[in-house]
C-alpha cells in the first residue's frame, strides 16, 4: 500500500478523562500542569501548579496551587543528577475543586496549545516554564510536553485557562 493510497483516520475526541478513570476506586493522578515563571531571571521565578486526581467519589478533582517568589532569596538544592539554584517559593493560596465538563475540555484544549506552541518553541535560555503530565494508570504509558522560553500566545492561553476554570481564589493573577 502505497502512502498515497492510505485510509487516514484523525482523532476527533481525545478524552483525557475518561470513564474507565473516574472509576478507579482510589486516589489516581491523572494529570500535572507545573508552571514557573521568570520575575527573577536565569533562577526562574514564582510557581503555579494545577493537579488532577480522581478518588473515591468517581469525580475529577482539581487542585491549584499559587506560590510566591523571593528573588533576593535563592535557595540552593541537588538532586540525583545536579545541584541547582532557585529563588524561595513560598505558598500563598490554594483550593481543591470538583470539575464540571466545561473545566476538563478547558484542560483539554489547553493541552493542544501547550503541544503547538511546542511545535513553534525555538532555543532559548530565559523565559518561564510550562510542563504538562498526563499519567496513564500503572501501565506507564503516560506523556509528558515540556516548553521554555518565551511565547506571549501561550501565557495568554494560559490567563484565559485559570479564568475558564473559576477558581476560588481571591487573587490568582500574576
Amino acid at each position: 500500500m502505497s502512502c498515497a493510497n492510505r485510509n487516514i483516520t484523525t482523532l476527533k475526541n481525545v478524552e483525557f478523562f475518561s470513564d474507565e478513570i473516574s472509576k478507579y476506586r482510589g486516589t489516581r493522578k491523572v494529570l500535572e500542569l507545573n508552571v514557573m515563571f521568570s520575575e527573577c531571571g536565569e533562577f526562574g521565578g514564582h510557581k503555579e501548579n494545577i493537579s488532577i486526581t480522581t478518588r473515591q467519589d468517581e469525580k475529577f478533582h482539581l487542585h491549584y496551587e499559587k506560590y510566591s517568589v523571593n528573588c533576593d532569596n535563592i535557595v540552593y538544592d541537588k538532586d540525583s543528577l545536579f545541584f541547582y539554584e532557585e529563588p524561595l517559593n513560598i505558598l500563598v493560596d490554594s483550593c481543591t475543586i470538583i470539575m464540571n465538563q466545561h473545566q476538563m475540555n478547558s484542560i483539554s484544549n489547553f493541552s493542544h496549545k501547550l503541544l503547538g506552541a511546542k511545535f513553534q518553541q525555538r532555543f532559548s535560555d530565559y523565559g518561564y516554564l510550562f510542563t504538562l503530565t498526563k499519567y496513564e494508570g500503572f501501565t506507564g504509558s503516560g506523556f509528558c510536553i515540556s516548553f521554555y522560553g518565551e511565547d506571549n500566545e501561550l501565557l495568554r492561553n494560559y490567563d484565559e485557562l485559570l479564568d475558564e476554570l473559576k477558581l476560588p481564589l481571591s487573587n490568582i493573577k500574576k
